[in-house]
């Protein structure tokens, strides 16, 4: 035989090798899930080895009769490499791909996943100045501490005991000189983070409050003649919807605090909670949330814009209260949509007072809805805020207190901080609607006890 013959000979069985592994690699490959891997790969092995002596011997039939032992060793060598890639393929199928350590969820309502993080993966913990989120929580735990240890504080879905809380309080109210490390130290020691998720973390609104200021006087007037109503005694105060209440139905059955300009203002000042009325002789009256009528809340700013009479980007508290004022014959009937009334007490000194009855502290004070958050929890807040001498809006991360409630406040990701009184905070409290997400800080000791309860 040739040698020229011989080289072309062997020049395309070797291509003709190449192809055939080539098409059986893509197989294997297509294949994803091989019931009996192993099974497969002897197949494969086999297949080879008959393709490749079928087509050594139609290329070489009239020459390489002599040589079919060679022949046979040749495709047998290249059949044992083809288990090696499909082993490959095979396991590379079998492992799945790295994932994230999977969190422990403690607790399961419906579609919402309590489950427990770490600090580190809270943004902006690293950098965070705890210290005056400490003070606000000592405030709360003097009233936890006050509270008989079987007190109930629950939630729709976390059902706690004023003693739960007392350890950690304890500890709080113990500590001499705080320092931002030691603040930080102490809620790292007795506290774990719990977030909110509903197959992935849920994001919600968050806004702010403030202590308005409004000018009114102890007597009825042309100028004022909008009363402030205490609390009524008995039955009454959930008895009445906010028409009934403007009619007169509360005459002689609730103490006037004061009287004042609109019913917008009033208004206004049920939304924020809390507020100052300064009267004619320079003395001010400290207003604080009392109570309502049990009323569901609704929204004016939402009823202005479905009626078409505001937008969204237009719709400003003080927008609203200049339409208002100015259409009295619309106001009435647009201001009692919102069936809902805040009665205030006169606190007698100069101070905002929050739902678990202490006073608040401006930029760590939150109102939340208690149907998910325990009044006095912590909760680590990351969100945004506006800044008054520039266009864009500042990042805020701050250790928060849950420690007031509000009537627009509902759902398990909603918060509204209270920013205190003045310039600063009215734009603050008038401007921020930001969207942002928290992680709601409990006592370690609990999370056993919850997580054995949810099963």
């Amino acid at each position: 035989m040739s040698r020229k013959l011989i080289c072309t000979i062997i020049g395309i069985s070797c291509l003709t090798f190449g192809m055939i592994g080539l098409a059986l690699y893509k197989k294997a490959e297509v294949h994803t899930k091989p019931l009996h891997p192993k099974k497969e790969v002897l197949n494969t092995k086999k297949e080879i080895i008959n393709n490749t002596k079928e087509v050594i011997k139609t290329e070489s039939v009239r020459n390489v009769t002599a040589n079919n032992n060679a022949s046979h060793k040749s495709a047998e060598k290249i059949a044992n490499m083809a288990p090696k890639s499909a082993h490959k393929v095979v396991a590379a199928r079998k492992s799945p791909r790295p994932k994230h350590t999977p969190r422990k969820v403690i607790m399961k309502s419906r579609n919402i996943a309590l489950t427990k993080v770490s600090f580190e993966e809270l943004p902006g913990w690293d950098t965070a100045d705890v210290k005056k989120s400490l003070s606000a929580f000592q405030k709360s735990c003097e009233t936890f501490l006050k509270q008989p240890p079987s007190h109930t504080i629950r939630t729709q879905h976390i059902k706690l005991k004023a003693r739960d809380w007392h350890p950690a309080c304890k500890a709080a109210l113990a500590l001499d000189s705080v320092s931002e490390d030691s603040a930080k130290a102490f809620f790292e020691k007795w506290f774990r983070p719990i977030e909110f998720a509903q197959k992935k973390p849920v994001h919600g609104l968050f806004t702010g409050y403030y202590m308005p200021k409004i000018k009114g006087n102890l007597t009825k007037s042309t100028k004022y003649n909008t009363p402030i109503y205490g609390l009524p005694k008995g039955k009454y105060s959930t008895s009445y919807t906010r028409e009934q209440i403007d009619n007169g139905a509360l005459k002689k059955k609730a103490p006037v605090i004061a009287w004042i300009h609109s019913p917008a203002e009033r208004l206004f000042l049920e939304i924020e909670g809390s507020g100052v009325i300064q009267l004619p002789n320079g003395e001010n009256i400290y207003l604080g949330y009392a109570g309502e009528n049990g009323a569901p809340y609704t929204s004016i700013a939402k009823v202005m814009i479905n009626k078409g009479i505001m937008t969204r980007h237009n719709a400003s508290k003080a927008a609203i209260i200049r339409y208002l004022e100015s259409h009295p014959e619309k106001a009435k009937a647009i201001i009692q949509k919102n069936k809902s009334f805040v009665f205030f007490e006169d606190l007698g000194e100069p101070m905002a007072l929050g739902a678990q009855g202490m006073a608040l502290t401006p930029g760590y004070s939150l109102a939340v809805d208690k149907k998910w958050i325990p009044l006095g929890a912590p909760l680590w807040l990351d969100t945004k805020r506006p800044d008054k001498n520039q266009a864009n809006e500042k990042q805020f991360q701050r250790l928060m207190i849950a420690q007031d409630t509000g009537g627009a406040i509902r759902g398990f990701m909603r918060g509204d901080i209270y920013w205190g009184s003045g310039k600063l905070a009215t734009f603050l409290g008038e401007h921020m609607k930001n969207e942002g997400h928290y992680w709601l800080l409990l006592p370690k000791h609990i999370l056993n006890r919850l997580a054995k309860k949810s099963l």
